[in-house]
């Protein structure tokens, strides 16, 4: 796809904001062209991304309107990283994509599978693309039949642990719908969210990220 028909797309998508953020991105040749969505949502939209070099990356763009803004002050809330949490939208949102960069990095140095983080400007997040042999993107773990079930589970649980204790972090939201299965190995993705092990709610995000986990190898799929 041509960056013309990358710009007709945007334009009826994206506020002039986010445009511009877009734009800088590919002048910087973090990307060249967006290809195709590889999943849409209410506060992020995820677009494969090709560079001028034929490599392929994850661009993650967050809606300004219709995020949670309720919902994100309060994981952004007593994070150590960041000093104050803004009221405005678009403040908001840039602190967390901010975030979701730091939490990326900070898992992958840990030794978590993860995407890891390549540039974060504004609202706009670039990272590592997880997809296929044949540049179609790794499928969710509700979405397909792992051979060895027991396996992927325990990797889960230790990925959990090595956040916690290495990453200092808590993912907070783990479930079949944010876990990439490439090559047979879970991937976590969507860590804006991740928290603290100093957050208030710490244990508890914890627990249910355990309960989360313990549903999931409850399913038949997974005995």
């Amino acid at each position: 796809m041509s960056r013309e028909e990358n710009r007709k797309i945007e334009s009826g998508v994206f506020d002039e904001y986010t445009k511009k953020t877009i734009y800088k991105l590919q002048n910087k040749g973090y990307f060249d062209t967006l290809d195709f969505p590889i999943s849409t949502g209410k506060e992020a939209d995820v677009y494969r991304g090709t560079t001028r070099d034929e490599e392929h990356v994850a661009v993650k763009i967050y809606r300004i309107e219709t995020s949670n803004f309720k919902d994100m002050k309060k994981y952004l809330a007593f994070d150590p990283r960041f000093d104050e949490v803004r009221n405005n939208k678009r403040g908001i949102v840039k602190q967390w994509c901010k975030k979701e960069y730091k939490n990326l990095r900070d898992a992958n140095e840990a030794g978590v599978r993860c995407p890891k983080p390549i540039k974060a400007i504004n609202n706009v997040l670039v990272m590592e693309y997880i997809g296929r042999e044949d540049g179609s993107p790794a499928p969710l773990l509700k979405d397909v039949e792992v051979e060895k079930p027991k396996k992927v589970i325990k990797k889960i649980e230790e990925y959990i642990d090595t956040l916690y204790d290495e990453a200092e972090l808590i993912h907070s939201d783990l479930s079949e719908f944010n876990i990439l299965i490439q090559d047979q190995e879970p991937v976590l993705i969507d860590m804006g969210q991740a928290v603290s092990t100093k957050h208030p709610q710490a244990e508890e995000f914890l627990e249910r990220d355990r309960d989360n986990l313990e549903k999931i190898s409850k399913q038949s799929k997974f005995k």
